[in-house]
């Protein structure tokens, strides 16, 4: 797989179904009637077509000319092949427009070279946590892919068929509300559809991140308090974050904000993320390579800050940890896809 083509937006495929509902009634009577005709209901119904398991979405509006008009009706992961949808709730005007259309995919993801960083916050860092220290010099050996959004409600709902998000409302949002077991069975989920589709390379796999990869790209190269620098009164953080007090109580459609410095979105807020290592409260200092947390625990790391978290959450070397059977409406996921270990 070409590192240009994974890393590029894919174009959705789309398949249109428009119908038009029209309804005219000429009555001619030679006498009065012994009945008044009040009206005539119709009920849409839709036929869809394609592969059975296939997340598909139902959309209307009642102009054609407005071409950013189309209001989502209902997701469907299409249960036979064809499918007749009925629109139990249609219009009282007598003309609705509709349109189904189908999972983008595959995920957008940026390719990241090998390199070497310091994992953690220097103790004269403001507003740091004793948890970020020792610092510690980090070599990541071998590149790898990194989703360039957190999952979206959309991606889960059509690799697992469900959707557990606390905020439903609009799909491309990123999904929260999973424990870090549904985030991980999410990637050998994904990896075995791409898999059978022919997406991906030969001996790779799709997994979460280790914590020292996950504050690799993150930090994206630098060494600062956020992505973007030090940003001593977070005067700039709301270009960069959906955190604190400019969220609405609510997450948001990802990749909304500023991305970092290698075209990642929302590692600052939005969601926490979870990474694939046990938490330990300090790290070991000295030169590493590859580290992939400690053997046991009892939480698993979390990363990036949330909606409704602190400023501080929301800086590159922040750590959250939460009990891996936890599922918070804060807490949600990006993923890697990268070589298998021999």
């Amino acid at each position: 797989m070409q590192a240009g083509r994974i890393c590029a937006r894919s174009n959705i495929s789309r398949w249109f179904l428009i119908a038009t509902l029209l309804l005219s009634a000429v009555t001619t009577w030679s006498q009065a009637p012994p009945v008044v005709l009040e009206g005539i209901e119709l009920i849409p119904r839709l036929k869809i077509t394609g592969t059975v398991g296939s997340l598909f979405r139902i959309e209307f509006t009642d102009s054609v000319a407005q071409t950013n008009g189309w209001t989502t009706l209902k997701n469907v992961i299409l249960p036979s092949n064809p499918f007749v949808f009925i629109d139990t709730n249609p219009p009282n005007f007598m003309k609705r427009f509709y349109r189904v259309t189908s999972d983008p995919r595959p995920l957008p993801m940026i390719w990241i070279n090998p390199g070497t960083f310091t994992l953690g916050s220097p103790a004269s860092e403001e507003d740091r946590f004793s948890d970020e220290g020792k610092q510690t010099r980090v070599t990541i050996s071998k590149g790898f892919w990194v989703g360039q959004f957190e999952v979206t409600q959309l991606e889960y709902l059509f690799v697992t068929g469900v959707n557990p998000s606390a905020f439903p409302d609009d799909l491309t949002r990123p999904v929260e509300t999973v424990k870090w077991k549904d985030a991980t069975n999410y990637c050998s989920k994904l990896t075995e559809q791409d898999r059978q589709a022919g997406r991906l390379p030969s001996g790779y796999a799709y997994r979460l991140p280790t914590e020292a990869e996950w504050e690799y790209v993150a930090r994206a190269g630098t060494d600062t308090r956020f992505s973007y620098g030090d940003d001593p009164g977070y005067t700039e953080l709301n270009s960069y974050a959906w955190c604190g007090a400019n969220t609405g109580d609510i997450t948001h459609p990802v990749g909304t904000k500023l991305a970092n410095p290698w075209g990642l979105h929302d590692v600052h807020g939005n969601v926490w993320e979870w990474c694939s290592d046990w938490y330990a409260d300090s790290y070991g200092g000295g030169h590493i390579v590859d580290p992939v947390g400690p053997v046991t625990g009892v939480d698993r790391v979390i990363r990036g800050g949330s909606w409704k978290g602190l400023f501080r959450f929301c800086r590159s070397a922040s750590r959250g940890s939460s009990l891996p059977l936890q599922a918070g409406d804060n807490v949600g996921f990006r993923v890697v896809l990268a070589a298998i270990a021999p």
